[in-house]
């Protein structure tokens, strides 16, 4: 019985790391016109505008994490000496890649703010403590974990941390969506096609802080169990909705341009 249960959970693993997978393939796939949109609205190669900066670190660093996680995860071959060495670079992307997000979402709420700069600061601030957090917990009591040949980062210390990386992120995009969201609620608009703009950002802004706090949630219960196989299993779903969600504000940023307080 406790076989067939061990059995399942590692299945379930799979399935859900396919799924993310599968799904980010699908949306890369769907996005690659926006993606050619971007290029093509540079002036030079060699001026490209902030957007179109985080939008390709956001999308080739996102892919990165995925490779190494799931390369990682799938492999048959790694021994626990070479794990050694391989175990901390998917921890260290996922970092990266939460870092550009958060990035993208501060110089976001700081546009909607008209670019006040004491709430530019503020914002400065919330980001540094954030990611100095998230660094810490991700790669504090971070141990490599060989199962079956393959190679993972786990937490299995006498003090779980790794929870802690998730809880920073959700408590960054909190205060970052209430900030966003409570002055495009004050904006008086002009014309209906603010009105509308402010309706998407609006839309955007809580519709990526649902999804992405229902995947933060989730991998920091998995992240909370002592359970090694079972801590991992969210980690792709994380990198592939925080992919997918980030990219598209930056895509709608670019379909909708109004003057000053949007451009990014």
């Amino acid at each position: 019985m406790e076989q067939r249960l061990v059995t399942d959970s590692v299945a379930s693993v799979k399935y859900l790391r396919i799924a993310s997978i599968s799904i980010a393939t699908y949306d890369y796939i769907l996005t690659l016109p926006a993606e050619w949109r971007f290029y093509r609205s540079q002036s030079s190669i060699f001026h490209i505008s902030l957007a179109c900066a985080l939008f390709i670190l956001m999308r080739y660093v996102s892919i990165t994490a995925m490779v190494v996680s799931n390369y990682g995860y799938f492999s048959t071959t790694y021994t626990q000496q070479t794990c050694q060495r391989y175990y901390i670079v998917a921890p260290i992307f996922k970092a990266i890649q939460t870092m550009i997000s958060q990035v993208i979402l501060g110089v976001r709420t700081f546009n909607i703010v008209r670019r006040d700069r004491r709430t530019g600061i503020i914002l400065s601030l919330l980001y540094l403590l954030s990611t100095s957090a998230e660094w810490f917990a991700d790669l504090f009591h971070g141990t490599p974990s060989v199962i079956y040949g393959n190679c993972t980062s786990a937490n299995a210390g006498k003090v779980l941390s790794t929870w802690f990386y998730y809880l920073a992120v959700i408590l960054y995009d909190v205060v970052i969506v209430t900030v966003s969201t409570t002055h495009l609620l004050r904006y008086n608009p002009i014309s209906n096609r603010v009105e509308r703009l402010i309706r998407v950002l609006i839309y955007d802004g809580i519709g990526y802080f649902i999804v992405l706090s229902a995947s933060n949630v989730l991998n920091l219960v998995f992240y909370h169990t002592t359970n090694i196989q079972t801590q991992t299993a969210a980690a792709s779903v994380g990198y592939a909705v925080t992919w997918i969600m980030t990219q598209r504000i930056l895509i709608h940023k670019t379909q909708d341009q109004t003057p000053n307080a949007w451009k990014m």
